[in-house]
């Protein structure tokens, strides 16, 4: 179990009172998922011209937010923002001391973020004829997003092909910052709950619906954006309230489903 959380933030003109209130949302959500991963904590911002900067410790999220490297990353959050990245991580594989192994993962162009575990990943390595460069099953995902990755984005749909033989678990967030106004967000047989503000043009996201309704509270404008299992949103930021939709599946999605429709129907 990990924790997704991020903003994605349309194309307007924020004064630095919105920016800052929009920070102190990405703040609140990131601490609030940290139930969910106590044992690192990692957070990335893009901005429109493709930069990107990064910070990841092994803390828990109410240490890392009150850590000097996360001030100074705050620091360059400005109205070239297009997308705020974070991730709450308890590891299934890997080491929360090793830098790499913690989220977001980078394989460049790609920054990406996964809830789940991939099974016998280093087999789809062979079989997909990619590198790798840690021990975390997260990093099988940003390498095919990798494969995909070109200035026109990542190709969602090879991507999908790739990962349709994996085993396990998944939701995820990536984005290519070669194209830093397309972001991506996966709903598979792991949690991913929605929300967008249409007036101050700002898709959320986080693993729990819970932690988006306590951090919403006394706020006005917000919505759900359903997503159901087995569905991809390819957000824009030219235009948040339009979103892409594909479908997509696993091996080990449908495993999931089979096991569930014997116990429900009592086969």
């Amino acid at each position: 179990m990990c924790g997704l959380v991020g903003s994605i933030l349309g194309k307007k003109r924020r004064t630095r009172k919105e920016l800052d209130a929009l920070t102190d949302t990405f703040i609140r959500l990131l601490v609030s998922s940290e139930h969910r991963g106590p044992h690192a904590t990692g957070v990335a911002w893009v901005k429109n011209d493709g930069t990107m900067d990064m910070v990841k410790e092994p803390l828990n999220a109410w240490r890392f937010v009150k850590c000097d490297d996360f001030t100074d990353w705050l620091n360059g959050i400005d109205n070239k923002v297009t997308f705020l990245m974070g991730h709450t991580r308890w590891p299934s594989r890997g080491n929360v001391k090793n830098y790499n192994e913690n989220h977001p993962i980078w394989t460049e162009p790609v920054l990406l973020t996964h809830n789940g575990t991939i099974h016998e990943h280093y087999l789809h390595y062979i079989r997909l004829k990619l590198k790798y460069t840690t021990r975390v099953d997260s990093e099988l995902l940003a390498r095919i997003a990798q494969r995909h990755a070109s200035d026109d984005g990542i190709n969602i749909e090879n991507f999908i092909r790739d990962i349709e033989l994996l085993d396990g678990s998944m939701s995820l967030a990536m984005v290519n910052v070669l194209k830093p106004e397309e972001i991506i967000l996966m709903k598979g047989n792991m949690p991913l709950e929605v929300r967008m503000n249409k007036k101050k043009k700002v898709l959320i996201y986080a693993s729990e619906a819970k932690i988006l309704d306590w951090v919403m509270v006394g706020e006005d404008g917000w919505e759900e954006v359903v997503m159901a299992p087995g569905e991809a949103l390819v957000v824009n930021t030219n235009d948040i309230c339009e979103p892409l939709r594909y479908q997509f599946t696993s091996k080990g999605m449908a495993v999931g489903r089979f096991f569930a429709s014997q116990y429900f129907t009592g086969v």
